[in-house]
């Protein structure tokens, strides 16, 4: 017995534990058990230099050619002058509420249709100048780099500063070069207090002012990012089904106020 317990260990088998229950897999079963333990889980996929190149060009937007890619800083230009008709329909009512509760009544505003380009082209040239209060750049160059509390105060303000400058003094150019030009007068501030001429005053400049500011910092963003989502067809079939008589509107307005002075509302609902 002693030689053939020294057997098994000079073999490098090692004995059994005693009372082990005995194995009820075959040899096979049990290869194959082994083979499954080892394997590599297969649930886990095994990338490559090509699934990561296909990942990257399925994140990256798709580049779209002519018209439909031409950008202004971050926006599309369609999607600009989309925002255009909008602000000009949204400045016809703004004018119109004014018009309503000084004199009681809305009109035309010496157009035929419900929109006034002009301020469509203010929030244009407002957005390509400098941008909208959180950016606060000059055209392209960025005036402040840092987010203080210190700067982004000095942004807020200064872009403000050049909102009502904007306001007061367009105004007064505006108004008193159709003046001269055809001695229509647009319109008067002369019964509102701490005004200026008869074109602008201080607390009208400072409700635009404001007002352009809040929408600038609040609406302008996520409505570009709405509009941007039009499909590319339907966006430049708005832009010109619309555009087209807005601006042919506009037109028209100039050419009868400054070539034949004629300034007239083609229509007024007197309201109270």
């Amino acid at each position: 017995m002693g030689k053939h317990r020294k057997n098994k260990i000079s073999s490098g088998v090692q004995p059994e534990e005693e009372n082990a229950p005995p194995s009820t897999q075959s040899e096979p079963e049990r290869e194959e058990n082994a083979t499954l333990c080892t394997a590599e889980p297969a649930d886990e996929p095994k990338t490559s230099q090509t699934d990561d190149a296909a990942e990257r060009e399925a994140a990256e937007p798709v580049k779209k050619k002519g018209i439909f890619g031409w950008k202004i800083f971050r926006y599309r230009f369609l999607t600009l002058m989309l925002m255009c008709i909008i602000m000009s329909f949204i400045g016809f009512v703004v004018e119109n509420i004014f018009r309503l509760f000084r004199a009681g009544v809305i009109n035309s505003r010496r157009q035929f249709l419900p929109f006034l380009f002009a301020y469509g082209i203010a929030v244009f040239a407002l957005y390509v100048v400098v941008g909208t209060p959180r950016e606060m750049r000059f055209f392209g160059w960025k005036l402040f780099k840092k987010n203080s509390k210190l700067s982004v105060t000095a942004k807020y303000f200064l872009y403000w500063l050049i909102l009502f400058a904007g306001v007061f003094f367009g105004e007064i150019l505006f108004g008193t070069f159709v003046e001269w030009v055809s001695g229509i007068v647009l319109w008067d501030y002369t019964g509102i207090p701490l005004s200026f001429t008869k074109y602008t005053s201080i607390p009208t400049a400072l409700g635009l002012s404001v007002g352009v500011m809040l929408f600038m910092r609040f609406i302008f963003e996520p409505l570009m990012k709405k509009l941007d989502k039009i499909p590319d067809k339907v966006l430049l079939g708005i832009d010109i089904g619309l555009g087209v008589p807005v601006v042919i509107d506009w037109l028209i307005m100039l050419v009868l106020m400054l070539g034949f002075g004629i300034s007239k509302n083609w229509w007024i609902i007197q309201v109270w």
